[in-house]
């Protein structure tokens, strides 16, 4: 395991080589690129999928036929982030969502939001806010803000993941 998958994981995390702070992909980046081959596990599931087999994985989710219909419309119009907020706002029980789904995090962070009944969640928030930041400021001359409890979060987050890999 060492040596196949633990200096991969702690580099991902900042604990190995250059300590990068690496963002993860937007929708339209993992939409238009990185085409999944057999065996791989990741990609937009509205655009790397089969329609039939879209459709079994839905009906798995429980979402209602009319629901399922309408995200296949989309998927069969590539329009995938809509196929995707469709899915969001049937899973979720809401009318409309009051957001446009432009990342697989912010999916998460409002999925919270609404299985939380509202709370404001800042940890996620302000890293996918952080992460967002670093990426603008790669192209931008000036220098980037330290962030005043960035060491705190960054060490809470790897706290399970050091204790893991003492173990191991």
């Amino acid at each position: 395991f060492d040596k196949q998958y633990a200096y991969g994981i702690r580099h991902m995390f900042g604990k190995e080589g250059k300590r990068a702070d690496y963002t993860p992909y937007s929708c339209m980046k993992v939409i238009l690129s990185n085409l999944p081959s057999q065996g791989d596990h990741h990609g937009c599931p509205f655009r790397h999928s089969d329609p039939e087999l879209l459709k079994q994985k839905l009906q798995v989710y429980k979402v209602s036929p009319n629901g399922i219909h309408q995200i296949l419309e989309l998927v069969k119009g590539m329009h995938y982030q809509l196929a995707c907020q469709k899915y969001f706002e049937l899973t979720h029980n809401i009318e409309e969502a009051s957001f446009s789904l432009n990342h697989p995090n912010q999916y998460f962070i409002e999925s919270q939001k609404v299985l939380g009944g509202g709370k404001d969640i800042k940890r996620e928030v302000g890293m996918s806010q952080r992460s967002q930041e670093n990426s603008a400021n790669k192209g931008s001359t000036a220098a980037p803000e330290p962030a005043a409890n960035a060491p705190q979060d960054l060490a809470e987050m790897t706290e399970d993941l050091d204790s893991f890999f003492q173990d191991a």
